[in-house]
């Protein structure tokens, strides 16, 4: 069998660029809706939008814009949003995306670090809170079907929907500058390249086993790099549709399953978590078409896993990846195996590896590494510099272990470990042991000092509605699941837990609001 990687090991051979695909799609099916909004019912086609396309590409052109120069946009999930995506890497220009909302406290310093030559912004966003002016060219856009809008789209009728202007990309030039998440300090710029994202929306193809005729409801921010890899990305690939919504709607969700009729579902554990608090016994229909349900971005509990399933009666697809790092693993929907997050991805060449860098025993947990073709091309630091990542293993800093069948365990962030008397303690273990408490609708285990032992174990739960959870019955629970030295000593019942945009528990902030309970109980 030849190797499914060019001569640098990196670059798919079958790599098409971005341009070639959207052609593709329009020639083969020209008026089959590529884009729909479940907010309102917009649509757009294969054919329009490689028309769009074909407009910018032109306007880009005429701008001297080359591959590499960097083009931000700014705004929320819409129609106009998704077409300034395919159109700007179709030319083989760079595209920049940052959340507006969550990111406010950095979003000047971040723009100040793209340097783009072009920012296009949502009509309607505050233009002093965004800098409108600093850097770059600020062109503000509308709906891209109103012949009453001025801006950006009233702009680009003036250019030709012919493409004419060959894409001025290579595979390796880069494609996307996106950020990871991030709580107290910047986060990190992440450069990924044409390929890289090729490789990945290769892997989506082959591990949902994607057709033209799916079409993937995906509610989740359209700047998180993971939208691009999950949905955006195979999308164009196959020639399938692109379902979204501006943000999740548990009140609307099984509405747009019943309007819409997904093939596939791209979530999270907090939508997974809140579509089980409701009686949705009655909903168990919405789900009619739906292959599976997709989730990401942060654990899930195996108990939480079994009852979504048990509830809606359609498979539950975990996987697991990064913003620099691709899918590194994922399940497949017909052999998923719950509690794991897959087998490793395609072209993903991973290792679990000890504190030296040693390979640990299979079954043995360590760090999970890999060097792969998903890997994107650098990081993107706060002063400008850039680290090159592609081509070298790259450290996740989460703890894992391979079982004997190669599907990927993930107990925790290296960061994370509980050390209790040079015992090492992976908070994700407590959490799943709570999770199976039928009081217990969340929990999240962390460590905290204590005087004696180093660390203990500390949990913040949340209690289902009307459960009437005691610290009492989560004792007597954990006495069963668990032995002595993992047991919580400190126990938290709360009405939430503190996540990031991404749905990730923030454990730093746990700890914070725990010694602010600590203060306030012996004062």
């Amino acid at each position: 069998m030849s190797d499914p990687l060019g001569p640098t090991g990196l670059v798919p051979r079958g790599w098409r660029n971005v341009a070639d695909q959207l052609r593709a799609n329009a020639a083969v099916h020209p008026d089959k809706i590529a884009l729909q909004s479940v907010d309102d019912g917009r649509t757009l086609t294969w054919g329009a939008l490689a028309g769009r396309a074909g407009r910018l590409a032109h306007f880009l052109a005429a701008r001297n814009v080359c591959a590499n120069d960097r083009i931000a946009v700014l705004g929320g999930n819409s129609i106009e949003q998704l077409i300034l995506f395919y159109a700007v890497q179709a030319y083989g220009a760079t595209y920049c995306t940052v959340d507006v909302e969550v990111n406010e406290r950095h979003l000047w310093e971040m723009l100040e670090r793209i340097g783009p030559a072009l920012v296009f912004w949502e009509k309607g966003l505050d233009a002093a809170r965004l800098g409108v002016g600093r850097p770059g060219e600020w062109i503000a856009y509308g709906p891209h079907d109103d012949p009453d809008a001025d801006g950006l789209f009233a702009i680009l009728e003036g250019f030709a929907e012919t493409p004419g202007v060959p894409p001025v990309n290579g595979p390796e030039d880069r494609c996307v500058i996106s950020f990871t998440s991030g709580t107290a300090a910047a986060p990190k710029g992440v450069l990924h390249d044409f390929c890289n994202y090729y490789a990945i929306a290769e892997h989506q193809r082959d591990r949902w086993s994607l057709t033209a005729d799916d079409r993937i409801l995906d509610v989740r921010s359209f700047t998180w790099a993971s939208a691009h890899m999950l949905s955006l990305n195979p999308v164009l690939l196959v020639g399938g549709t692109l379902l979204f919504a501006r943000g999740f709607s548990r009140s609307r969700f099984f509405g747009w399953l019943r309007t819409y009729r997904p093939t596939i579902v791209v979530a999270v554990p907090t939508v997974v978590n809140m579509l089980l608090e409701r009686q949705a016994a009655d909903e168990r229909d919405a789900f009619k078409g739906v292959r599976f349900l997709s989730c990401s971005t942060a654990p899930l509990m195996p108990e939480n896993h079994r009852r979504f399933e048990d509830t809606y009666g359609i498979p539950l697809v975990q996987l697991y990846g990064m913003s620099e790092g691709g899918v590194v693993a994922a399940n497949r929907p017909e052999s998923r195996l719950i509690g794991s997050v897959g087998q490793p991805g395609l072209y993903q060449q991973l290792s679990i590896v000890g504190p030296r860098g040693e390979p640990v025993a299979p079954g043995e947990p360590g760090e999970i590494e890999t060097v792969s073709a998903q890997h994107a091309h650098a990081y993107l630091h706060a002063d400008r510099t850039i680290e090159p990542i592609r081509g070298y293993p790259l450290k996740t800093g989460d703890i894992g272990y391979l079982d004997d069948d190669g599907f990927l365990h993930v107990t925790g962030r290296a960061k994370d470990v509980i050390i209790r008397g040079g015992v090492n303690i992976a908070p994700l273990e407590i959490d799943a042991a709570l999770s199976k408490h039928p009081g217990v609708a969340e929990a999240a285990t962390f460590g905290v000092p204590d005087p004696v032992w180093g660390e203990a174990v500390a949990s913040w739960i949340v209690p289902r509605p009307d459960s009437g959870l005691t610290e009492g019955s989560i004792r007597a629970h954990c006495a069963r699941e668990l032995p002595e030295a993992k047991r919580p000593v400190h126990i938290v019942i709360a009405d939430s837990v503190p996540k990031n945009d991404r749905g990730k528990i923030d454990r730093n902030r746990l700890r914070a609001m725990w010694e602010s309970t600590r203060r306030d109980t012996v004062s």
